[in-house]
């Protein structure tokens, strides 16, 4: 009885531990900033944002998605920890952004902090690229999961089918995947969205 007391105990101890851990990584990556938006609309995983203009860092990756950015991150993480240039850091922000450019290479995108632009941002290196991004409409669904837990394809539908139910006009057939954690954050708590761009004024009904 004392040794199953002594395994009892040890075990809480471990998961006190473990959930303590899972909380401070949450709470660190809560404060992580976030470009501005307007939420315009809200159905359960589903959102409708209005995003305002902002500048980001991008690279061109080839191979599969998650080899790709895998490859982007660490090429703009360089970037933005000032290993790959002379001069300061810039903060971390969420989400990283990918989308699929063609059959076997990806966009990555950094977020660039808010007040920062291309004659404040330090000079790139060659394979990364300062781009300035307008305002723009994004529809999302929202799901949990690590990488070779989720199913994109499926996410992809499920948006497709909200937005069949409204108004909206999909200006880019190919989805952005915005990933908001970093690789230590527990699957259940990950925050990833899936994101089709629309027109900012919906087309007029027949």
């Amino acid at each position: 009885m004392k040794r199953r007391g002594k395994w009892l105990l040890g075990g809480g101890l471990l998961l006190g531990l473990t959930l303590a851990g899972g909380a401070r990584y949450l709470l660190r990556e809560r404060a992580t900033p976030e470009p501005d938006y307007l939420l315009v609309e809200k159905e359960g995983d589903f959102e409708i944002r209005d995003y305002l203009p902002m500048w980001v860092a991008e690279t061109v990756c080839s191979g599969s998605r998650r080899e790709a950015i895998r490859a982007g991150f660490r090429t703009l993480a360089d970037y933005i920890f000032a290993r790959s240039h002379d001069g300061d850091s810039l903060p971390m922000t969420a989400p990283v952004i990918e989308r699929q450019a063609s059959e076997d290479h990806w966009t990555v995108r950094f977020v660039m902090p808010e007040g920062e632009s291309v004659k404040t941002l330090p000079r790139p290196p060659a394979d990364v690229e300062l781009r300035h991004v307008e305002a723009r409409r994004i529809a999302l669904v929202r799901f949990s999961g690590r990488p070779e837990e989720y199913d994109l394809e499926a996410e992809e539908k499920r948006l497709r089918e909200w937005l069949g139910t409204r108004e909206e006009e999909i200006l880019f057939d190919t989805p952005e995947y915005a990933f908001f954690n970093s690789p230590a954050m527990p699957g259940p708590l990950r925050r990833n969205e899936l994101w089709f761009e629309l027109a900012l004024d919906p087309p007029a009904a027949n």
